[in-house]
């Protein structure tokens, strides 16, 4: 435990499982008092807010549908006012959709562009509201936005764009209060929505320099580095977490 984020609160949406309660759990460690929001699995969110007490921080959890608007909104709002503060945001929550842009539904396309695309542009509107002056953002992408390298990703690599161009937005209208907003995008890294023995796993690695899945608690690493004060000049910036797919 570090101590570098001690007196802070934070909110990690899809806090509940893989990437997100890493986070979670590592901003915990480093000494923050932690909100996280769940879709649909409780329990496993309810397993992460019992990890985040034994290291002797606050959790809270709330329950919130992205693809719903204004929950994100509502989430953010909430979540400020249990802790009594809000100093850091991690855009966490989204979904993968497997499906071709020739066979995806406009249902699939909207569930998708809600969650991935408009639910970190409520919750950045409403931290605007609520957050500390010199808090930080981090939005959680993909490499995918970088291009849609395999087929039937089209949709997805979308959102992805998308939302990495909106947190460089936030960086450059949050910052004249020194709210800082960065973008970490993953490459493969081993969770269940993309697991090291997965159908395409094999392949995936062959694409990573290391022949190597990367893990969530590698992309926490960096996370908690962003949101804390040695981080002070990073801002608008777009990180790959990547293993050098991209290099």
């Amino acid at each position: 435990m570090t101590g570098l984020l001690d007196g802070k609160a934070a909110l990690v949406t899809g806090g509940g499982r893989g990437i997100g309660a890493a986070i979670a759990l590592r901003l915990a460690r480093d000494g923050a008092d932690v909100a996280i929001s769940y879709g649909g699995s409780k329990a496993g969110a309810e397993a992460v807010a019992e990890q985040i007490r034994a290291l002797g921080r606050r959790a809270e959890l709330f329950q919130c549908d992205a693809a719903q608007k204004n929950a994100t909104d509502a989430l953010v709002r909430a979540a400020a006012q249990r802790l009594g503060r809000l100093d850091i945001l991690v855009n966490n929550a989204g979904v993968y959709p497997q499906t071709t842009i020739r066979k995806c539904s406009d249902d699939e396309f909207d569930r998708t562009m809600a969650v991935n695309l408009r639910a970190p542009f409520e919750a950045m509107r409403a931290a605007y509201d609520v957050m500390n002056d010199e808090g930080a953002i981090i939005t959680i992408g993909s490499v995918a936005a970088e291009g849609a390298t395999v087929p039937g990703i089209g949709v997805y690599c979308a959102s992805k764009a998308g939302v990495q161009l909106l947190a460089r937005g936030a960086a450059r209208e949050f910052g004249r209060r020194r709210i800082r907003s960065n973008i970490v995008q993953p490459g493969p890294i081993d969770t269940d929505m993309n697991p090291a023995d997965g159908e395409t796993a094999d392949m995936q690695r062959l694409s990573v320099p290391s022949r190597r899945y990367g893990t969530a608690e590698e992309v926490a690493a960096l996370v908690a580095w962003l949101a804390s004060d040695e981080s002070s000049y990073v801002n608008g910036a777009m990180i790959n977490v990547d293993g050098g797919l991209k290099s």
